[in-house]
């Protein structure tokens, strides 16, 4: 007879996290031991190189990752910038949106681990991607092709990413780092505006009784950040970040990260800027100077707890508090004013923003075929501009060389705005496995979002009755015209634009946007070589608006409710064990943003913009071909053919008016583009303790053409209450490219790596970025395009990792410093925008304890 006993004995290697479980059978009669079961559960480092290529050659849908181990060795530190490393992104230059294929901000969407997160610009859907850190990420998704299981909202791509989760020995790292733009060094003084400090938390509250009386506590000037002591404004950074694992139980394991990190950027450019019309001149600023001062402090916390192999919870909050400081001086002509020169315009702009993402999910697993997954999140998102300044000078162009503040109301003003986002989002998702690796998918998704706006604007009107005179001989000393003393005078005086004459009332507008989506997901197996992926989405949307607007609309408030359908299908066809051959088609839609329907008008100094609650969604019809090979692990190379036929498109133009100004249309009944991409991930040169040579390459050829017609814009417009469109407006041609198609864009990086004996290691890698011409703006009423010409950018970084855990690295960013122009194909064919970034040399380190 035989007696058994059983032990269970686990091993964790913690790197991978990885958990390795054997069963073993001692016979007692002849006392020897035999293994009968191995069974590994868990996962390799998800942000690997080889990981994230051999998860991309398994997937049943067309993916695109990039991870933290390789941007760790580019030495890139926001994700914005890691973002254009895959194919087709571009950045879109003089903002802080993501273009993909093509598709402006509009028709992508960002999220995080599944769930979306806030835009820290109520002017873009996105957030500003350069405000999240790598640090605290494993690897970035871009997700070019529909799948049920992502927002309908989705034209170009969704930009998934994935929370750093941390597994192993306990590690506290500190870093440093320090850069300088060699651009400063133009410029003798670095000017900021009065009131915040370093750090960007001070934030101006708008004065009691603003309208009555001069109770403002900062001073219009700039001030020189740095005074006559410091000689070069100097970028700075320093982070901590711990992680570690705890074992719970038998077989529980909570692995949990930290990071808390501030840092900070100085830029100067100079340049030129304007607003043309096909031949007059509205601004022409020859000569423009731009400081800029920004901050990011970064708070995170995340806990993954594994309760055993079958469940899993995680907790994720994360909190930014961002600012950005400019003073802008523009010089030139302004129509009407200083139509021969001597035009003097000052606008300092103070924008802070804190964005806070929380989310609570779990992962379980009931036998082999049934799972469940789920995730909540609640984000929060407070964006302000306290106390933008704005001044129009004019020269006299007398011997004393003196400046006088134009009279005008509106020309010489301070500017408060808050926004508030509130946003509950969840899924829900139900997996049952079937025979032969096939599975079902199904679930249900909502995101409920609630959005307050408001703005005060107090503008600054010199008497004109009065005979005092209002000369300065220092442009930047508008203090000695607007003070205290001068109004108690009854030299000017302090008004506004909406509401009763002594009240400050604001202008508001506050928005909902409800979406409530099921879907279902069907992988079929129908062969080793061969698979199908096919589902349907349905969302049920609800947007509205409400507004109280500083001129009169024939309605003060619009809800818009939509059914969508979204169908998709993935087909895929294993040629070989190193081969893939994939399709995939699918429907899906693009909504305008609040913010572009409320008929709220944004003044900048070159550029006004006006909503449109007539604005309807846009309907996208895509398909996808492509064929990838994988040479051997963390090597791929592939070809993709793309076309996207996009109904209604939304795009922005300019109106018929007097004076030009943006709105956002559906210009016309179709749009479509279409492009080819490649890419190579390839060892070049492999040689002694595991160095290599290797390069990444893609690049992405696009082609695009869109409807443009006003009579349609004009119907779409049209108000029965008031028997008249809203917009009007007369486009040159039928047809044009689509606005943000880039032409071509293509990435290059070559890098070395080479490992020592002792442990110690060097990566060197060489960047180059190219992005072609595109259309930055419609041509209407034969003003012309304006175009964005193509961009050369180059970087090179090197990075040390010794033994003795110190890691130092330095990086030269933007070496060929490019032009960054838009020129407008009018009859001046006028410059409306140029400027450089500059060149920043970078180092940084760390020490991991």
């Amino acid at each position: 007879m035989k007696a058994k006993t059983i032990g269970i004995s686990a091993l964790f290697l913690c790197m991978s996290t990885t958990m390795l479980l054997a069963q073993t059978t001692q016979d007692t009669l002849k006392g020897e031991k035999k293994i009968d079961e191995v069974k590994i559960i868990g996962n390799t480092k998800k942000g690997s190189e080889s990981n994230l290529i051999s998860t991309q050659r398994k997937s049943a849908e067309i993916i695109e990752r990039v991870g933290a181990v390789q941007l760790s060795k580019q030495g890139i530190g926001d994700v914005a910038t890691a973002v254009t490393k895959a194919t087709g992104t571009v950045k879109q230059e003089g903002g802080n949106t993501i273009s993909v294929r093509g598709l402006l901000d509009r028709y992508n969407a960002t999220t995080m681990n599944g769930l979306p997160i806030p835009s820290d610009d109520p002017e873009n859907k996105n957030i500003d991607l350069s405000l999240l850190k790598t640090d605290i990420i494993d690897y970035i998704s871009l997700e070019k092709v529909f799948n049920p299981r992502l927002m309908g909202d989705f034209g170009g791509a969704n930009i998934n990413i994935v929370s750093k989760e941390y597994s192993g020995k306990g590690f506290i790292t500190l870093g440093m780092d320090s850069g300088y733009n060699l651009q400063n060094s133009k410029t003798d003084k670095f000017y900021l505006q009065d009131g915040p400090n370093f750090f960007g938390t001070k934030v101006q509250k708008a004065p009691a009784n603003p309208l009555s009386a001069y109770n403002y506590q900062t001073s219009w000037n700039f001030k020189d950040a740095f005074g006559p002591s410091m000689l070069m404004p100097i970028n700075s950074g320093m982070n901590i970040q711990a992680g570690k694992s705890f074992k719970i139980g038998a077989q529980g394991r909570l692995n949990t990260y930290a990071y808390a990190g501030f840092n900070n950027d100085f830029t100067y450019r100079e340049g030129s800027e304007g607003q043309f019309g096909k031949e007059t001149m509205f601004k022409d600023f020859d000569k423009v100077q731009k400081y800029s001062y920004n901050t990011n402090s970064t708070g995170l916390l995340n806990l993954f707890y594994r309760i055993n192999p079958n469940h899993q919870l995680k907790l994720i909050t994360n909190y930014i508090h961002s600012t950005n400081q400019e003073a802008k001086i523009f010089e030139g002509a302004i129509r009407d004013y200083a139509e021969t020169g001597g035009a003097y315009v000052r606008r300092a702009d103070y924008k802070v923003t804190n964005t806070l993402v929380n989310q609570l999910g779990g992962d379980h697993k009931f036998g082999d075929k049934f799972s469940i997954n789920w995730i909540a999140g609640y984000n929060y998102l407070n964006s302000q501009r306290p106390d933008r300044i704005t001044n129009t000078l004019v020269s006299n162009n007398d011997a004393e060389g003196t400046y006088s503040v134009t009279r005008e109301a509106g020309l010489n003003n301070r500017y408060y705005d808050n926004l508030d986002d509130k946003e509950y989002t969840g899924n829900l998702t139900f997996n049952y496995n079937l025979k032969d690796q096939s599975k079902v998918a199904f679930g249900y998704q909502g995101r409920f979002k609630k959005r307050s706006f408001l703005s005060k604007q107090m503008d600054f009107k010199w008497n004109n009755d009065n005979s005092n005179p209002i000369r300065i001989t220092d442009p930047n000393n508008v203090d000695a015209v607007f003070n205290a003393y001068n109004y108690a005078k009854g030299f000017f005086d302090i008004t506004s634009n909406f509401g009763p004459a002594d009240v400050l009332q604001p202008i508001i507008y506050n928005g909902d946007q409800d979406i409530n989506s099921g879907f279902a997901n069907v992988d079929y197996k129908f062969s080793d070589k061969f698979m199908a992926q096919l589902g349907v989405r349905y969302d049920r949307i609800r947007q509205f608006v409400e507004w109280s607007v500083n001129f009169y609309t024939p309605i003060t408030e619009i809800e818009k409710v939509y059914n969508k359908f979204l169908p998709a299908f993935n087909l895929k066809y294993a040629i070989n064990d190193r081969q893939n051959l994939r399709l995939a088609a699918s429907r899906t839609y693009t909504l305008p943003q609040l913010k572009e329907m409320a008929p709220y008008i944004y003044i900048d100094v070159t550029e006004t913009t006006q909503g449109n609650y007539y604005l309807n969604p846009s309907d996208n019809n895509n398909v996808d071909l492509k064929w990838e090979f994988f040479p051997k692990a963390g090597e791929v190379v592939s070809l993709s053919a793309f076309g996207k036929y996009i109904q209604n498109p939304i795009s922005r133009a300019f109106i018929n008016s007097s004076d030009p100004y943006f709105s956002y249309l559906n210009a016309g009944d179709w749009a479509y583009v279409y492009g080819i991409e490649a890419e190579v991930r390839k060892d070049l040169f492999s040689f002694g303790n595991g160095s290599k040579l290797y390069t990444f390459v893609n690049a992405t050829y696009m082609d695009s053409k869109a409807e443009l017609d006003g009579e349609k814009v004009k119907k779409d417009t049209y108000d029965a209450l008031s028997q008249a469109s809203l917009f009007a407006v007369s486009f040159d041609v039928k047809e044009d490219r689509l606005q943000g198609a880039a032409d071509f864009v293509a990435n290059a990086n070559l890098g070395f790596n080479h490992k020592w004996n002792g442990g110690n290691e060097l990566d060197l890698v060489a960047s180059y970025s190219y992005v072609g011409s595109y259309l930055y703006s419609i041509s209407t009423n034969q003003i012309g395009n304006i175009e964005q010409k193509p961009v050369n950018m180059l970087d090179l970084t090197a990075k040390f990792r010794f033994q003795n855990n110190i890691d130092f690295g330095i990086s030269l960013k933007n070496l060929l410093n490019p032009e960054i122009r838009r020129v407008q194909s009018n009859s001046l064919n006028s410059e409306t925008y140029n400027f450089k970034r500059g060149q920043i040399i970078g180092v940084n380190v760390g020490y991991k304890f």
